[in-house]
């Protein structure tokens, strides 16, 4: 699945390509990874667009290639693709009013 995030100024498309997020079973006595869950996420950054001073959408790869951005950012993209992520089950499975 591919998501949009935004970190540090950089708008990027992101694909990802492995997603598991295990929810605790807090009665399970299994393994301590039944007990606590688990989340991991495997992703590869598609697209990077910037924005210069004046607001004109500009593509970053001419300066930064994406396998640095994925490098330099990867802790951040992780966050804003979970939060994105949760968002997205939040949405589907929660209770919206009216």
């Amino acid at each position: 699945m591919t998501y949009e995030v935004i970190v540090e100024g950089f708008v990027l498309q992101v694909e990802v390509t492995h997603c598991e997020n295990i929810p605790p079973a807090l009665n399970s006595w299994n393994s301590d990874w039944d007990f606590y869950g688990s989340r991991e996420l495997e992703f590869k950054v598609v697209s990077a667009i910037c924005y210069d001073d004046d607001g004109v959408r500009m593509s970053a790869q001419p300066y930064w290639s994406l396998a640095a951005l994925t490098q330099e950012y990867g802790r951040e993209i992780e966050t804003a693709l979970w939060v994105e992520i949760d968002a997205n089950t939040r949405r589907r499975h929660g209770r919206w009013a009216a």
